[in-house]
């Protein structure tokens, strides 16, 4: 088959010149002299193909952090402007009237955060008070003693801002001339995150018959103008190509294993702990995960605004990427449908909006990219694992579709400071290692045909071992979000 024309990014062809097939062009020794930007590569082609999103998003295009320990932490720094809530009735609240006449309010928080000259801003985003004294602690909480800024002297506070899980936020600092100091700088200590590695392996053998069948690959740069070619095993890029799945698999799927002892009771055939760090899924913060039963623009409006929000620390752009299944690319297509015909708008064949006569015009394809209000921008990626009926066999009841497939896991892959929100981590020097295990045959091509041939294993063929310690971290697990189909 000719390679002229460009199939794709990733064109795969069988070919029966075995001319050139040695140790130095193998994808073996490729592994041995540059294993990153080989493993970039194959990731990056893999995910091309649409099974390995992850891979292609993470370490298909270099966004890899190595590390040469097990753990790795990392901190979440919250906002340094923040509401703090009330964790305890004021007094003032049983008043008919807090604060008439300028009297002073007695405020309780949760926290030390606010300082003398501090003015305040209640829930309703209306009343302000400026705090007069300093704070002193009173069991857990922190006591403050404010006056109303409003200068009507009739004027009260609502006794609904003064009670248990009210918030106040600080607006500024006012002080007065010749004053001895201004408004603090409110300080939140970072939190800390932790995760570890998985360590994942994948084996398979080749028969000595099997070893005499050839593939060739030829990887396309994006806009088609160079490309390059290895040569390898018919099963053993059978066997790589699910390699890659199981990684984005564990990416989105894995479950930290530690208990709260921070102890590991899985234990390996060697009696060793089995490590399994948590995935992407389990990293998003649970706040932020929601349900539907019947997917709107206006449901997705909202909850991209809210993500925006944290979002906004990670280079502000708010442009997200939600992985679905085959059944959420439906799902997205008809709610973005239902909006443009709701509201008189009109999808050309180029796929342009444009006002006009309702939806005179047909509608062809699927959306893919939409843009909500705020400049918030949603790309719908199509993600193999959520449609694969052999893990997902829980049912909708009426299309008897996976229920998984109608699932949107919201990423941000914003950048801050030169980092990505979302990184893929692996141990140094192990982030893609891959060996062979000669039988009669070697992986070359060559039969022992002699005694005095030397083999590692037995077998009519030959192994071929995978291994890859690796997670993935999510540096602002706020930012990120799911929507989930709720099924009855």
């Amino acid at each position: 088959m000719s390679t002229k024309t460009k199939v794709s990014p990733l064109q795969i062809y069988q070919s029966r010149n075995f001319a050139g097939l040695n140790e130095t062009n193998h994808l073996a020794n490729a592994y041995l002299t540059e294993p990153e930007k080989l493993g970039s590569v194959l990731a990056y082609a893999f995910g091309i193909q649409e099974d390995n999103v992850l891979s292609l998003l993470t370490g298909g295009i270099g966004n890899t952090v190595y590390i040469t320990d097990r753990e790795y932490e990392w901190d979440l720094h919250s906002q340094s402007d923040r509401a703090i809530e009330i964790g305890e009735d004021s007094p003032s609240a049983n008043s008919a009237q807090p604060g008439y006449g300028g009297l002073p309010i007695t405020l309780i928080f949760t926290e030390k955060f606010f300082e003398v000259t501090d003015v305040l801003v209640g829930d309703d985003g209306q009343t302000q008070v400026r705090v007069q004294t300093e704070a002193y602690q009173a069991g857990n909480n922190w006591v403050y003693s404010v006056v109303n800024v409003n200068p009507n002297k009739t004027a009260f506070i609502d006794a609904e801002l003064l009670k248990v899980g009210a918030r106040w936020s600080k607006d500024w600092s006012a002080v007065e001339e010749y004053s001895n100091k201004g408004g603090g700088h409110g300080y939140s200590t970072p939190y800390k995150l932790r995760n570890h590695l998985t360590t994942l392996r994948k084996t398979y053998k080749v028969t000595r018959e099997a070893a005499k069948a050839v593939m060739i690959i030829e990887l396309f740069s994006p806009d088609g103008s160079q490309s390059t070619k290895l040569w390898t095993k018919l099963a053993e890029w059978t066997a790589m190509a699910q390699w890659y799945r199981e990684i984005d698999r564990s990416f989105i799927y894995s479950q930290y294993n530690k208990d709260a002892k921070g102890e590991i009771t899985l234990q390996g055939e060697n009696k060793r702990p089995v490590y399994i760090g948590a995935g992407f899924r389990e990293q998003i913060s649970p706040a932020n995960i929601r349900y539907y039963t019947k997917l709107t623009y206006e449901i997705l409006d909202e909850f991209l605004l809210d993500l925006s929000y944290a979002a906004s620390k990670w280079g502000g752009n708010h442009k997200f990427v939600a992985l679905t299944g085959k059944m959420g690319m439906r799902e997205f297509d008809r709610a973005i449908k239902d909006h443009a015909r709701g509201n008189n708008i009109t999808v050309t064949t180029a796929g342009t909006f444009v006002t006009g006569k309702g939806d005179e015009l047909g509608f062809t394809g699927y959306f893919k990219t939409v843009t909500f209000l705020n400049g918030i921008e949603l790309t719908v990626k199509e993600f193999a694992p959520y449609d694969d009926i052999i893990r997902n066999r829980k049912l909708h009841p009426i299309t008897q579709k996976p229920v998984e497939s109608y699932r949107f896991t919201i990423l941000n892959f914003g950048r801050k400071d030169g980092k990505n929100n979302i990184q893929k981590v692996a141990m140094k020097d192990s982030e893609m290692s891959m060996w062979h295990v000669a039988g009669s045959t070697d992986p070359y091509g060559g039969v022992a045909n002699s005694i005095n041939t030397q083999r590692s294993s037995g077998i009519d063929g030959y192994e071929v071992h995978f291994l890859a310690q690796v997670g993935i971290r999510v540096q602002d697990p706020t930012s990120c979000g799911e929507l989930i189909l709720r099924v009855n």
